[in-house]
């Protein structure tokens, strides 16, 4: 009882995060990419059932007081996939009659559903509200046309300047919000672990997220075929743009991984680490040879190696 009741209220403040976004406060935004938070934490707390009480209650709320396509967004995007996710994370199999070892399902495997989740729901989203670059670029050159009328200001830019640059933004968009929308979805499942594990209540062992963090191979030649159609002008090109942001932004972040363990034990480690998601928040620079050590990787056993040379191991 007590996991439905938490979970209903975690469905709710999900939706009341989720709905922030319509405010147009300054914290709203914030809030909305805070609200798959409650989800994890009670999905991987108080388990399955839990975090399902929460999917419908987040469902239902949203129903009632906002509009079903605002509900069914929070569904597939927000809650479904984190609840999901709650679920592998706590999914394992006793070792010994007594349950007191688990074996748990890979962090690796969890990382991919993650991946894939993200690009099969960005998409799925794409072609239910529609997206059609050049009547978004129209939309937005016409808005900042008006805007600069209205301000007054010399020298605003016309709809016919402005168009060229807003259609390469266009077509970037789906790439970029795939990338964003994985670091945030991450970011939440590991957030919410961890305010479970502070709590007493994570029953999974402590996961080494730099030591186990992985994507298959095949994934890497699933991101060049993405990277290669993305160039397309059309529908196939804005779905394989969703693909080649989600794949290539999984291997940076095992790129990541990567990185923190050839740091360890040296002393410049915390300034080698904050330069490179420094320059990587504000430039996207290191993303390249991010993606290309999360690649190799799996195949070159770069972390292996690394780790089998530590002293002790």
């Amino acid at each position: 009882m007590n996991g439905l009741l938490l979970g209903i209220a975690a469905g709710a403040a999900s939706a009341l995060l989720f709905a922030a976004v319509t405010s147009g406060g300054a914290l709203g935004t914030p809030l909305f990419f805070m609200s798959a938070l409650p989800i994890a934490i009670v999905t991987v707390g108080w388990g399955t059932f839990a975090g399902i009480a929460a999917v419908l209650a987040g469902f239902i709320g949203l129903l009632t007081l906002v509009s079903w396509k605002a509900a069914l967004l929070h569904a597939l995007v927000i809650a479904g996939p984190m609840a999901f996710y709650g679920y592998l994370v706590g999914l394992g199999r006793p070792l010994d009659a007594e349950g007191k070892n688990f074996e748990w399902y890979p962090l690796g495997r969890v990382f991919m559903a993650m991946v894939l989740i993200t690009a099969a729901t960005i998409i799925a989203v794409g072609a239910i509200i529609g997206f059609d670059v050049q009547a978004t670029a129209g939309e937005v050159a016409d808005m900042l046309v008006s805007m600069g009328q209205t301000s007054g200001e010399l020298g605003t830019p016309t709809r016919e300047e402005l168009l060229p640059a807003l259609l390469i933004y266009m077509r970037l968009m789906p790439l970029a919000l795939a990338m964003f929308w994985l670091v945030l979805t991450a970011f939440n499942l590991w957030l919410g672990s961890r305010v479970v594990r502070l709590s007493g209540r994570l029953k999974r062992t402590d996961d080494s997220i730099a030591e186990t963090l992985s994507l298959p191979l095949w994934m890497a030649g699933l991101f060049v075929v993405a990277a290669l159609l993305a160039s397309l002008d059309n529908a196939l090109g804005l779905v394989a743009g969703v693909v080649a942001g989600s794949v290539g932004m999984g291997f940076a972040l095992v790129g990541f991984a990567v990185l923190h363990v050839f740091v360890r034990g040296n002393p410049a480690a915390p300034l080698i680490l904050g330069v490179t998601y420094g320059a990587t928040f504000v430039l996207s620079i290191p993303l390249f040879p991010l993606v290309i050590a999360g690649i190799l990787d799996g195949p070159l056993g770069l972390r292996a190696k690394r780790l089998e040379k530590r002293p002790g191991a």
